[in-house]
């Protein structure tokens, strides 16, 4: 339920306010931005600011599913999170990508795992198909993005 809130929040956040414009221009060109008039430095210490907000919202609702917090909970999920939203269109260069996207993403990845779980994959070879998929999906990405500069 915090996800499809979340989700929905940021997505009219990122697409109908100035907020959100302002983070596609720095994504897309930082110095163009800048020139633009916008205060990037300003904008980037809000965009932290939020994401370290999301990441104590993530934190608190894995303590509370896993009923312990540990020091080394939350390691390797940004592996994760980078193949969903890459998976989801996020260009890594910047300027590119939707909230619905990320989602379809998150969705996507989530339907492999829980394929690879019922098969019973070893962990070791999820986290290399994992990592072939982040791969994958660079690839593609780099070559949309040639793609798009040649015409």
């Amino acid at each position: 339920m915090v996800f499809v809130v979340l989700a929905i929040l940021f997505h009219i956040l990122m697409t109908y306010t100035l907020y959100g414009k302002r983070c596609y221009a720095i994504g897309s060109n930082e110095a163009a931005a800048r020139m633009s008039g916008i205060n990037v430095d300003r904008h980037k210490v809000l965009v932290y600011v939020i994401a370290g907000l999301m990441a104590a919202v993530a934190a608190i609702l894995l303590t509370s599913k896993n009923l312990t917090a540990q020091a080394g909970m939350g390691v390797m999920y940004e592996l994760d999170a980078i193949a969903m939203a890459v998976i989801g269109g996020v260009s890594l260069a910047g300027g590119r990508g939707s909230i619905l996207g990320t989602v379809l993403g998150a969705a996507i990845f989530s339907v492999i795992i829980s394929g690879f779980t019922s098969i019973k994959l070893d962990a070791y070879y999820q986290e290399m198909v994992k990592g072939a998929i982040i791969v994958g999906a660079v690839v593609l990405d780099q070559w949309r993005q040639r793609k798009r500069a040649q015409g």
